[in-house]
């Protein structure tokens, strides 16, 4: 097989696996179902700090964090920092304009630039939100990590910068210790 050949071959399969040759391309919205109530954070630590269980995705990326551009409403969970008191999540909704306008936000965000560089401390602060689509119980999820390397991720995605403007449309529906930080 020539080299030409085989280029077409390898650019068709990395196609049809949904990434890109360069690494840019969006990938599918991950799908999780949205809670009802905000979850258990305690201050159950070693050390005393505030937690409410956000794990780190170690997956390997398959594109770039991403949602659908006509959600019909929006669940925003909020972690709370290491040291926040009172140490609890909280849970907000926002209607289809509004989670339109996130979609927007998160979709025309950077990508997370490649290469070393230092962060300020992250106390693991940040808001889960669940983009609802019509016709389906399971929603699109997105993380935004508002503290340290502030970020939008989702498992086995790529991140994208966290904008000013993302931000600022965050503080209108975030809880007092939240809206702080935005």
């Amino acid at each position: 097989m020539s080299t030409s050949h085989v280029v077409v071959v390898a650019a068709l399969a990395t196609a049809a696996t949904g990434c890109s040759l360069l690494g840019g391309g969006a990938g599918d919205p991950v799908r999780a179902t949205p809670p009802s109530v905000a979850p258990f954070a305690s201050t159950g630590t070693p050390v005393g700090a505030c937690s409410a269980g956000y794990e780190a995705d170690h997956e390997r990326s398959r594109g770039l964090v991403s949602v659908d551009a006509r959600p019909i409403g929006v669940v925003a969970v909020w972690l709370p920092g290491m040291n926040q008191r009172p140490c609890r999540a909280a849970l907000t909704r926002g209607n289809a304009d509004f989670a339109r306008r996130l979609a927007t936000d998160i979709r025309t965000a950077p990508k997370w630039p490649s290469g070393a560089y230092n962060c300020p401390m992250d106390d693991a602060s940040g808001a889960s939100l669940y983009f609802e689509q019509s016709g389906t119980a399971k929603a699109e999820l997105v993380d935004v990590h508002l503290a340290g390397c502030r970020g939008i991720g989702a498992p086995g995605r790529s991140s994208r910068e966290l904008t000013d403007r993302l931000s600022h449309d965050l503080a209108s529906i975030a809880p007092a210790p939240w809206r702080t930080g935005l």
